[in-house]
């Protein structure tokens, strides 16, 4: 049986009875999962990612271990197979903090003269139809800073670009999510057992007959634009937070600016132009340049008319 599917009591599944008991199924191991999708289907290759790091903040950490899963998906966008798991360690040149170590159970040893070779990193990115993270608004500008580079790759967000209350579940961290589906995971925040849990909850088949993965899919393939609140007076930063918004600080940007799918637009339009006044700027965002950090995009910078008399 490829995974757990349908299940009474399990949320996106299609009987959600809460009176049910539920049974919480461990995650597959690697063993378990083909290494190759059957022979002459049709498939396109996702890299699964996942990033541990020395802390959260992009400018003062960076990535200690990675590891990345290359799936096949088939046209009901099922995995069928997972062609191959690369992991790696990086030496940070420090040691590492209590909590760190903690948390991710590895050791200044463990990371001592470690590394990844940018190089071959962005190989195994490229020769992907897209990247699929859980949370890729953190992993993406990590991956980039680490290769020093923007890798032009469609970028997908699990814990953003998928529905979660509409398909009967409570959004929140990957481990809670999964389990909402019926999984847990043996071993956590390792980035090797944090991609098999992805990949497991990205394969889970939801009461409207589709996957997690479809979902993913289907977001990397919609339109989005960026609203950028250039102009925005001072008074309305707590609105536009509250909006979710977020602030690209003054050694980048110095602007509030939210990521907008196509079902939000008219709406976001709407709200932005009865809140702050004015007309927000927007530009397209491709899933290449989703997630990125905010050093490395460019903002859409207002036009400013000169009056006839100037002319």
């Amino acid at each position: 049986m490829n995974g757990l599917h349908h299940m009474p009591g399990i949320p996106g599944c299609s009987d959600t009875r809460s009176s049910e008991p539920r049974i919480l199924y461990p995650v597959r191991n690697r063993a378990a999962w083909p290494r190759k999708a059957p022979e002459g289907q049709q498939v396109r290759r996702i890299c699964v990612i996942d990033t541990e790091t020395t802390g959260l903040r992009l400018e003062r950490h960076q990535i200690v271990e990675l590891c990345g899963a290359v799936v096949s998906v088939d046209d009901r966008d099922r995995v069928v197979a997972i062609e191959q798991v690369k992991a790696g360690l990086v030496d940070p040149g420090h040691p590492l903090s209590p909590e760190i170590a903690e948390l991710t159970g590895l050791s200044d040893a463990d990371l001592a003269g470690r590394s990844i070779c940018p190089e071959q990193l962005v190989a195994f990115l490229e020769g992907c139809h897209g990247v699929v993270a859980f949370n890729a608004g953190f992993d993406r500008p990590f991956v980039e800073k680490h290769v020093a580079r923007h890798v032009a790759v469609p970028w997908g967000c699990a814990m953003r670009d998928v529905p979660w209350r509409t398909l009967g579940f409570e959004p929140g961290p990957q481990g809670y999510v999964l389990a909402q589906a019926g999984y847990y995971m043996p071993n956590a925040h390792r980035a090797r057992d944090d991609v098999l849990a992805l990949v497991e909850l990205l394969d889970h088949v939801c009461a409207d007959g589709e996957s997690v993965m479809a979902k993913v899919l289907a977001a990397i393939e919609a339109p989005a634009w960026r609203f950028e609140a250039w102009g925005a007076p001072y008074g309305f930063k707590d609105e536009l937070k509250d909006r979710r918004y977020q602030w690209a600080p003054e050694r980048t940007h110095k602007i509030w600016h939210k990521h907008v799918r196509q079902a939000d637009f008219r709406s976001e339009y709407r709200w932005y132009r009865q809140t702050i006044g004015k007309r927000p700027m927007v530009a397209p965002l491709l899933a290449t340049e989703r997630y990125r950090a905010n050093e490395t995009w460019v903002p859409k910078q207002p036009t400013v008319s000169v009056p006839d008399f100037l002319r």
